[in-house]
């Protein structure tokens, strides 16, 4: 039987629930094919780069760098893990359960609306209320 590793606190404060997300940043990184598949690896899980990298067959640099722009949008944390033979290691879980987008105003706009859209883009981070 294969036991999860202790987790430490992380090493920096929990974002908050309502934490202000950049629109155009978060869409550009999920706009991202390596970001997107960072993401879809982690799932519900907590894993290190390194696992992040091998079942993604991205680089490792390549996770990283990604890694470091989802931590700055709010979008995953940082943990530290021990492992069995005593190694700390850090990994990384998504700590948001969703995304909600709008496009402007869609309840004052009729059925059938035109691309030429006014309005701001809103853009909301569903998190866990823990």
């Amino acid at each position: 039987m294969v036991t999860s590793p202790p987790t430490l606190s992380p090493s920096q404060e929990s974002p908050s629930d309502d934490r202000l997300v950049d629109p155009e940043q978060l869409l550009t990184l999920l706009g991202d094919e390596y970001t997107r598949a960072i993401i879809d690896a982690l799932g519900t899980e907590s894993l290190p780069a390194r696992e992040i990298a091998s079942r993604t067959e991205i680089s490792r640099p390549t996770v990283y760098r990604r890694l470091d722009r989802l931590e700055t949008a709010g979008v995953v944390e940082p943990t530290m893990t021990v492992d069995p033979d005593g190694h700390h290691r850090q990994a990384f879980e998504v700590v948001i359960d969703g995304l909600e987008l709008s496009l402007g105003d869609t309840a004052a706009q009729p059925a059938t609306t035109t691309t030429d859209i006014a309005s701001p883009i809103t853009l909301s981070v569903l998190s866990d209320s823990t």
